[in-house]
């Protein structure tokens, strides 16, 4: 790690990654129960599902809030899901991640806001078979802004991935009459504005790799059918956050070994 976190030791800026990140978890976990019910998501306090009681700020700390209150609502004392614990816990882990492999850099932060994007589209996808637009399409235009920030090269590069994720997708739904959908093409084009066209190569390579292994796992451990529907977002964002943490690194690999060779 490089620059301005050479003055904070390593696991004080971890620590403060992970607990961003259970606080991004936090949100993701509102768009993954809101979304896909029609509900406000921009604005409004959150409530309990069981009683509607307005939660109070105590009541929606990460991960501590979950723990003190033993998995109960304060109010109602109704379980809550323990699927909200998780969604903060993972994002928090995966922030700290990028914090570890980045360090202190625009990357980090842009990689950080696909995260949160990509978990939360990946997440919808997996338990409803959508792919909201309220949020890949935002989030392509957040791709492109990030991109511009390192001036025309930047952004040329964050279109061309955009382009890539895009367009391989359109060609495959076209092709394959209905193998796809057209979800999948709008989260490729997201996914490909932040990663740029260079790492989007591994993004997409990545995301059928870990896609056909767990269409493979499906089908013998779950009895899954070929013709089944499988929803690929998980995949394109396990692939996404891959190759925005080592794609430069898997790069590197490949070309040594091929000239080597």
């Amino acid at each position: 790690m490089t620059g301005s976190l050479s003055i904070v030791p390593e696991m004080v800026y971890l620590t403060v990654c992970f607990i961003a990140g259970t606080f991004m978890g936090s949100f993701v976990g509102v768009l993954t129960y809101r979304i896909p019910r029609d509900e406000q998501w921009v604005k409004g306090r959150s409530i309990c599902p069981a009683c509607s009681h307005q939660l109070g700020v105590f009541d929606l700390v990460p991960v501590w809030s979950y723990v003190f209150l033993h998995g109960r609502c304060r109010y109602c004392h109704a379980r809550i899901g323990v699927r909200h614990l998780w969604i903060e816990v993972c994002t928090g882990l995966l922030f700290a991640g990028l914090g570890w492999g980045l360090g202190w850099s625009v990357d980090a932060l842009k990689f950080a806001v696909m995260t949160v994007l990509a978990l939360a589209v990946g997440i919808i996808d997996f338990e409803t078979g959508l792919v909201p637009d309220a949020v890949v399409l935002p989030g392509a235009a957040i791709g492109l802004v990030f991109g511009a920030l390192a001036g025309w090269h930047g952004l040329l590069g964050a279109a061309g991935g955009a382009a890539i994720g895009a367009s391989l997708f359109a060609v495959i739904i076209l092709f394959s009459r209905g193998g796809m959908g057209w979800g999948d093409a709008t989260l490729g084009l997201m996914l490909g504005a932040f990663l740029g066209w260079r790492l989007s190569v591994v993004f997409l390579l990545l995301a059928f790799i870990i896609g056909a292994s767990a269409g493979i796992v499906l089908m013998v451990f779950f009895k899954k059918k070929g013709k089944d529907s499988m929803p690929f977002g998980p995949a394109m964002a396990v692939g996404a956050y891959v190759a925005a943490l080592a794609g430069n690194e898997l790069i590197a690999w490949y070309l040594a070994t091929l000239f080597h060779k």
